[in-house]
C-alpha cells in the first residue's frame, strides 16, 4: 500500500512540473531544446566536465 502511495505522489509532482514547465513556454519544446536542457543537466550533474 505504502509503495503506491508513493508512486502516486512522485506521478502528480511530474505531472505538475511537466505542466508548469509546458506552460511557461507556450508551445511543446523543440528537439534542439531538449537536447540543451539535457546537456545542462548533464553537465550540472557531473560539475564542470566539458
Amino acid at each position: 500500500m505504502i509503495t503506491y502511495f508513493v508512486i502516486g505522489i512522485i506521478v502528480l509532482i511530474v505531472i505538475i512540473v511537466v505542466l508548469g514547465y509546458r506552460s511557461q513556454i507556450k508551445q511543446a519544446p523543440s528537439p534542439e531544446q531538449l537536447s540543451r536542457l539535457v546537456v545542462s543537466i548533464l553537465k550540472r550533474g557531473h560539475g564542470n566536465v566539458e
